[in-house]
Formats: structure tokens, C-alpha cells, sequence
């Protein structure tokens, strides 16, 4: 009976060579793919969203309602003490949408779509912070080049307080882990 099989020594070689070249192809992709992608996570003791951990695609995005993106706008830097941060949150209105902010709820609509209701909109101390345009009681359109983030935890701090974030601000596209 013939062996046609490798040796012993040949598969061993043949593992540390492989081992090796996965080294070097990692050292060589590593920064291509850290350049697009990364690991963020939320350290907030109560999140404002039911995830605490996310891929994130680094890059342009024209996100839809329910993504979630990645973004910074000077006015969440108030949870930081000043320093900027980058923040996960959920696309709750586009461009066209429309959204009805009452006293104690808010509401967000398609353009041509029925009103849903989005959350509660309670009042937290930030809101007195001068930096916040907390959004008022009223019904408007979100505009072109402007996207509405929330979270959907009733003491989320997101667009309820502080507005609509320019599409510039959104750094990338985040999915739970």
C-alpha cells in the first residue's frame, strides 16, 4: 500500500508558511481596512439606543430612516465636557420628511406617508445649555443636506435637543454587533 500523502515535516512547513503569509498579508490589508472600517461603542451608562456596540464603514452615505450613522456635530460634545466625539445614532427623518413636534411626542412622516410616532420628548437639563437649539413645538420639513438622529430610549439626548445634523457631519454607516 502506497502513502501519496505528505510528510509529517511537509505539513508542518506548509502550516508555518501559510501562517507566515497571513502575517504579512495582514500587515499589508490591515491599514486599507482600518482606513474603512472600525469597531465604536457607546459608554454611556443608560444608551440611547438597545446596542452598545458597532461596525462602522468610515466614508459618505446617504442614509435612510432606521440606519444607523455614525457623526459629529459640536452640539454632542456637551456629554464629552467639551471634547469632540463621535456618536452612533438612528436616522429618524430625511430630506422631505416631515416631522410634528408637540409639547410631549413627537411625530415623523414621509413626504406623502401617515405620521408615526417616534418617542416622548422630555425635558432634560442640557436643554438650557445656550450651544442647543432644542427644537420647538411646531410641524416642519426636513430640509435638503439635513438629517434628524435619535436614539429610542426616553432619555436619549439627540435631535429632540439639539436639531437636524448637516449630511457633512455624517462620517459613516454603523450596524450593531
Amino acid at each position: 500500500m502506497t502513502n501519496t500523502g505528505l510528510t509529517l515535516r511537509s505539513k508542518m512547513v506548509l502550516i508555518l508558511g501559510l501562517g507566515a503569509l497571513a502575517v504579512v498579508v495582514g500587515v499589508l490589508v490591515r491599514p486599507a481596512i482600518a482606513m474603512h472600517y472600525g469597531l465604536s461603542m457607546d459608554p454611556q451608562y443608560q444608551s440611547c439606543l438597545p446596542w452598545s456596540n458597532f461596525l462602522v464603514e468610515y466614508g459618505p452615505t446617504q442614509p435612510l430612516p432606521g440606519e444607523l450613522v455614525l457623526f459629529h456635530d459640536r452640539k454632542v460634545d456637551a456629554i464629552s465636557g467639551g471634547k469632540p466625539i463621535e456618536v452612533v445614532k438612528m436616522v429618524a427623518g430625511v430630506p422631505g420628511d416631515r416631522v410634528k413636534i408637540t409639547a410631549n411626542s413627537i411625530w415623523i412622516a414621509g413626504p406623502h406617508g401617515p405620521y408615526r410616532y417616534w418617542g416622548k420628548r422630555w425635558l432634560m437639563p442640557w436643554v438650557r445649555y445656550k450651544h442647543l437649539h432644542v427644537l420647538p413645538p411646531e410641524t416642519m420639513v426636513i430640509p435638503k443636506g439635513h438629517y434628524l438622529l435619535m436614539g429610542n430610549t426616553p432619555g436619549s439626548y439627540d435631535g429632540r435637543y439639539w436639531g437636524l445634523v448637516p449630511a457633512k457631519n455624517i462620517t459613516g454607516r454603523a450596524w450593531a454587533l
